[in-house]
């Protein structure tokens, strides 16, 4: 009989498989889950993503990250790696994760909606330093803006390459055109 029961590890034991690891796992609950590697173009948007920011913020006290560095969204049950986030530069606590992200950005493919539009929009949004969550699709111009403004979270979209946003927690305004400069849908 084949026995179904799936290991829990403890985020000790995550942390240490995960420095040791070629391939990156996102930590829930005590499962591992294995990070899929991107298509092309999710990886050209995120490219694309975070070098916008990172002009916008040029001069300014953060640092933009792809999907390389995790973010402690609960520290005995969650790590995650977002595609793009905006970290304040003080956070150098650790070389492989930050705990205080401020803009977090996922792009979306069929076997990520689900997950980046409900389970990660709820954990990002729970984060106190978390004030902009971007959900950016890849398959058509569409990004998607949640923003903190006070107690509550505020919601727009954007379809059209040429529009643009605010980031009003960073004071910044991105262009979809940049986003997806370069992207043939």
């Amino acid at each position: 009989m084949i026995s179904t029961e799936q290991h829990l590890y403890t985020v000790d034991e995550y942390l240490e498989l995960e420095a040791q690891s070629e391939v990156k796992h996102e930590y829930v609950d005590g499962i591992l889950i294995e990070m899929p590697g991107e298509s092309k173009k999710a990886n050209k948007i995120a490219f694309k993503l975070a070098k916008a920011l990172d002009s916008a913020l040029a001069g300014q006290p953060y640092d933009v990250f792809n999907h390389d560095v995790k973010l402690r969204t609960d520290p005995d049950r969650k790590y995650r790696y977002p595609d793009v986030m905006v970290v304040p530069i003080s956070d150098q606590e650790d070389s492989h994760m930050v705990y205080q992200a401020v803009l977090t950005a996922e792009i979306t493919s069929e076997n990520s909606l689900e997950t980046d539009t409900h389970t990660k929009l709820l954990e990002y949004s729970a984060l106190p330093s978390v004030q902009c969550y971007l959900i950016v699709a890849q398959t058509e111009p569409l990004i998607e803006v949640y923003q903190r403004t006070g107690t509550k979270w505020e919601y727009a979209y954007y379809t059209q390459l040429s529009d643009s946003f605010d980031i009003m927690s960073l004071g910044i305004t991105l262009a979809l055109n940049e986003v997806y400069e370069g992207v043939a849908f």
